[in-house]
């Protein structure tokens, strides 16, 4: 039994799995707690505690006892609904993205390790896909900005070999293992599986790096410029953590071969959802 009275604080939810004939087992992130993994009992059962409020990408207020050991769980007692984010998951687009984006935090975040910066990414990031017509573009600009805030920025003005600076006369790779680019006169000689960059997506990316979240959505992308950053930034992710984006095969359907964004697919049954968020 807990004596002291539950504490509180603030987060979106980043993941949710069910956990026995009643309970959700709840991944948030929190500007002064990290990320945490807290146990709700008798949520799937609840009509006032828990109702419509543990759902992907929803902005929680909290009341919550910490766990008593280390490799216990936070347990959820109550929750306040902030903001729902409902244009997110009517939108099957936006849906995608955004469970693509909480996997990227899964996958590269450590519990209970706060980092204001990236608490800020992600409330920028949840409200950008719930306006944005083109929400793939904001997911180049969320995946590009989550590496630069864990330490990952790749370098994108110049080739790391010969050290020219990006010019139009070539494209591009982004080598997985530098973060830096290779230009097409350097790679020429040797074969490269590796996705190619048009000079102007690497521009782009490189514009992406030097402006402010507020101002982001001003820059334009191209529907080829999101294609070719999509695939690179995803190679290179998956080198830095040596295992699947399992949401990436989600993803990227909705990019056609010619670097066109698909058109929209009717929204999918909830069951689906449930799935498209899942890390596995």
């Amino acid at each position: 039994m807990h004596h002291n009275p539950p504490r509180q604080s603030c987060g979106f939810v980043i993941d949710v799995v069910g956990y026995g004939e009643s309970d959700k087992i709840v991944t948030l992130y929190c500007p002064d707690l990290g990320r945490v993994t807290a146990i709700a009992k008798g949520a799937m059962n609840s009509r006032r505690r828990f109702v419509n409020k543990l759902e992907p990408h929803t902005l929680l207020r909290f009341f919550y006892h910490p766990p008593r050991g280390a490799n216990s769980l936070f347990l959820l007692k109550e929750a306040e609904l902030l903001d729902a984010h409902l244009a997110i998951r009517e939108h099957y687009h936006r849906y995608v993205a955004a469970c693509h984006f909480s996997e990227l935090l899964l996958r590269f975040t450590r519990e209970r390790d706060p980092d204001p910066t990236l608490y800020t990414l992600i409330h920028w990031t949840l409200r950008a896909l719930s306006t944005e017509p083109f929400p793939l573009k904001i997911t180049v600009f969320s995946f590009l900005n989550l590496l630069t805030v864990l330490g990952y920025q790749p370098e994108l003005t110049h080739c790391g070999q010969c050290r020219q600076a990006v010019n139009a006369r070539h494209r591009y790779i982004l080598l997985p293992g530098h973060g830096s680019l290779l230009c097409s006169e350097c790679h020429i000689s040797r074969q490269h599986p590796f996705p190619q960059l048009s000079v102007q997506t690497v521009r782009v990316l490189a514009r992406t790096q030097s402006t402010r979240l507020d101002r982001l959505q001003r820059l334009h992308l191209s529907t080829q410029n999101v294609g070719e950053a999509l695939e690179a930034l995803h190679t290179y992710a998956v080198h830095l953590l040596q295992q699947d984006i399992h949401s990436w095969q989600t993803l990227r359907p909705l990019i056609a071969p010619t670097g066109k964004i698909r058109g929209h697919p009717p929204s999918p049954p909830s069951n689906v959802l449930t799935r498209t968020n899942s890390t596995g």
